[in-house]
């Protein structure tokens, strides 16, 4: 299976892509990590892995869930560096922006990881953002740094408080009211 002349990769739950370049996810999404700390997560699209000088192995590219994606042939050597540098730069205003929400309390850490995601990959209705199921608790737990039984709590109080709906999955109700507490100046994040 190819696309455009590049081969398609399929990869289960868990995998790492090992090797730098330029990717497309042509189906599921890929969790941008360093070891149990979360740095974002993408979609279909394009995105690149840089060279191992600035980061080494530390940062991890891995598949959430089965995902297909293909390695992007290089168009030039000078717009790949371009490329890599940029890619480099939001890299480090990702961990940046990670560093402080790690020293937020918990219930604004899982907020803060909840409209991330919701910014990266949630689908917006009617001023409501739905989150794809593509994360355990489990999960969600640890890239939050909490147990998953905190993580239930803070939720039945979002819940509570009218930050999400109720039911299994995970939707931020009023759109709105989450984009102005996570960003307006004096926030925390």
């Amino acid at each position: 299976m190819t696309t455009n002349n590049s081969p398609v990769t399929e990869l289960k739950k868990g995998e790492f892509i090992k090797e730098y370049g330029e990717y497309a996810i042509i189906h599921g999404y890929i969790v941008c990590r360093t070891g149990n700390h979360f740095i974002k997560i993408l979609r279909e699209g394009h995105f690149i892995i840089t060279e191992t000088p600035l980061f080494g192995d530390a940062i991890q590219f891995q598949a959430q869930g089965h995902a297909r994606i293909t390695r992007l042939p290089m168009v030039s050597p000078s717009d790949f560096l371009q490329k890599q540098n940029q890619t480099q730069a939001r890299m480090i205003q990702a961990l940046t922006y990670q560093l402080n929400i790690y020293a937020l309390p918990v219930k604004q850490r899982i907020m803060a990881l909840l409209y991330q995601i919701a910014c990266e990959i949630g689908i917006c209705q009617l001023n409501n953002c739905y989150i794809p199921t593509v994360m355990t608790q489990v999960e969600l737990a640890k890239y939050a740094h909490c147990t998953r039984e905190y993580l239930n709590g803070v939720r039945k109080e979002l819940i509570e408080c009218g930050w999400l709906a109720k039911g299994k999955e995970w939707v931020l109700l009023d759109w709105r009211r989450w984009k102005e507490y996570m960003d307006k100046p004096t926030s925390p994040i």
